[in-house]
């Protein structure tokens, strides 16, 4: 009887170890994850478009944000699918924005979908 309360109590703990939520939706820690337009997603998009539009010296205006996943680090990265008016046309771009744990941005990667 001893021995199967010991037992009991060694391994009881470990059958729910499976059961425990780890990472994202994903299920991977540190993979991005689908994430709603929240404000601070909002605020990625805007300073994306604002940034590249400086690196390109052009205007360019954002239309709406079609996709956003979040990457938790020390701080978060913003993987954005972007509509952004360029010229006369709308465009779609991909970018990711870090915003490190002092709320400062940086956009790190523009890729301009469909050149």
């Amino acid at each position: 009887m001893t021995r199967c309360i010991l037992l009991a109590a060694l391994v009881g703990p470990l059958a729910f170890v499976g059961t425990i939520p780890v990472g994202n939706a994903t299920g991977l820690p540190g993979a991005y994850a689908p994430a709603k337009l929240t404000e601070d997603a909002k605020a990625a998009a805007d300073f994306a478009v604002r940034e590249e539009a400086k690196r390109e010296a052009v205007t360019l205006k954002l239309v709406s944000v079609s996709k956003v996943e979040k990457q938790i680090v020390a701080g978060i990265n913003f993987r954005l699918a972007l509509e952004v008016k360029k010229g006369g046309s709308t465009r779609v771009a991909d970018a990711v924005v870090f915003r490190d744990l002092k709320s400062r941005y940086q956009l790190t990667s523009w890729k301009w979908l469909g050149d």
